[in-house]
């Protein structure tokens, strides 16, 4: 078996960085679009119901892969990481040279393939390289990681698409991703443990009955659901505001593209503050619904905020907006408390998938409404609008989806039974070596 590997060491820590590097060409990738989406547009003449349908492409099918990717790595290993990361490289090549509508849609697919095991993954390989003891604390650092590095890369990318153009840009931001996926192939592998099993290829036919029973365990439990919809919504309107249509609509009302992308990129240096805030006082007070209700109200009012007063619009409105919104935070030890501790990983991955499902629909919804017709518009009444020069009242009137979404979300959470768990917050951490969620240790 050979010299075995000691948890925490600095192979380790090699290994987790390499892995969060990857969660951070993700993110920044994905935050591309909403930087260049603009240039993207006026470069290939896409309508505005283009635009959201683009980002939404990139949401929904991380949802779908999303679903599964959890359980994939638990019974295939963190060795499927570097494989994916090649997806991510080829899905930046066609984004960074693309030349139509058709071939932006395709890349985003690619993309998504790459991206559903970027943040998972890394949290899977805190978990095998540094004990489930100190899971909690790897993931939040990945998490704090991914968020700040979300806030410079908007940034980054805002100057360089202004210097060198948006294609320029995305091939040397793809270049990055190839170094990263190239470490990956290099150092990423399992842990070699005492009294640990090698992984081996289930055969397929076992693979897919596992996962499926994996997922099947969770999704039977009511509560869970109205749980997900609580994290979809508010996740969904954070990455809406804050990627694509935030810059939009602040461009509507006189800013410039780089400052509308620069404050707007403040929301997620809220984010990265009411994330542990948010957790950190539910254990205070040792209840959850109070907090995830109060927090989506907020969120509510700070986006009612922007939208009936965008000319105030600062770097403060968009970091409260973010602070409000991390209250998302809490659907994650709200899905622990209420499953069996052997389905943790399921119940999270089942949450994370709903967040991206919804982001993909309230990306596309505002753009929607934009085009004067169908049920999006006659929700928002923008009916009959100039789809092709929409005023600053149609783009506030299209918005207003998104504030409506984040008030469901607050139902759902006041509706979602209170969960606080002492088991999650007192009780002594679980045992390194824990069934995959297909045994039948967990029925």
């Amino acid at each position: 078996m050979g010299k075995l590997d000691n948890l925490g060491g600095l192979r380790a820590w090699i290994i987790w960085s390499v892995t969060t590097l990857y969660v951070i060409t993700c993110f920044a990738i994905s935050i591309a679009y909403g930087v260049t989406s603009t240039f993207i547009a006026k470069d290939l003449g896409l309508s505005l119901a283009q635009v959201g349908i683009i980002a939404s492409t990139y949401t929904w099918a991380v949802a779908g892969v999303q679903l599964f990717s959890g359980s994939l790595l638990d019974h295939l290993g963190v060795r499927i990481l570097p494989i994916v990361s090649v997806f991510t490289v080829l899905g930046g090549l066609a984004f960074a040279n693309a030349s139509s509508f058709e071939m932006l849609v395709l890349a985003n697919l690619m993309l998504a393939i790459g991206g559903a095991f970027g943040f998972v993954g890394a949290g899977v390989v805190g978990g095998k390289w540094f004990g489930l003891k100190r899971f909690g604390i790897m993931f939040s650092l990945v998490q704090a990681v991914g968020a700040i590095g979300s806030y410079f890369n908007q940034n980054a990318i805002r100057y360089t698409v202004e210097t060198f153009g948006w294609s320029a840009s995305l091939n040397g931001l793809v270049v990055l991703i190839t170094v990263v996926s190239v470490l990956m192939f290099i150092f990423i592998r399992e842990p070699r443990l005492e009294n640990s099993e090698p992984i081996v290829w289930p055969g397929l036919k076992k693979l897919v009955s596992q996962v499926a029973l994996c997922m099947g365990r969770v999704m039977i439990r009511p509560r869970l659901w109205l749980n997900t919809i609580h994290a979809g919504m508010i996740f969904g309107a954070h990455m809406a505001v804050c990627l694509v249509w935030g810059p939009i609509f602040l461009t509507k009302v006189g800013m410039s593209q780089p400052e509308a992308v620069a404050i707007s990129s403040f929301a997620f240096v809220g984010m990265l503050f009411g994330c542990p805030f948010w957790v950190w006082l539910s254990e205070r007070i040792r209840m959850n619904r109070p907090i995830t209700v109060i927090s989506a109200i907020c969120h509510a009012l700070s986006l009612l905020y922007l939208i009936t007063r965008p000319e105030s619009a600062g770097s403060m409105t968009f970091f409260i907006i973010g602070f409000f919104s991390a209250g998302t935070a809490m659907n994650f030890p709200i899905a622990l408390a209420l499953v069996p501790a052997k389905l943790i990983g399921a119940a999270s991955s089942h949450v994370n998938t709903m967040q991206f499902f919804w982001t993909g629909v309230l990306m596309a919804a505002p753009g929607l409404a934009l085009s004067g017709t169908g049920f999006w518009a006659f929700l928002a009444g923008t009916g009959g609008i100039d789809a092709g020069n929409p005023s600053l009242a149609d783009f506030q009137s299209s918005m207003m989806l998104i504030v409506f979404a984040v008030l469901v979300g607050a139902v759902a959470g006041l509706l979602t039974k209170e969960s606080f768990n002492h088991r999650l917050v007192d009780a002594e951490p679980e045992p390194a070596s824990m069934p995959a969620c297909g045994s039948r240790e967990l029925v």
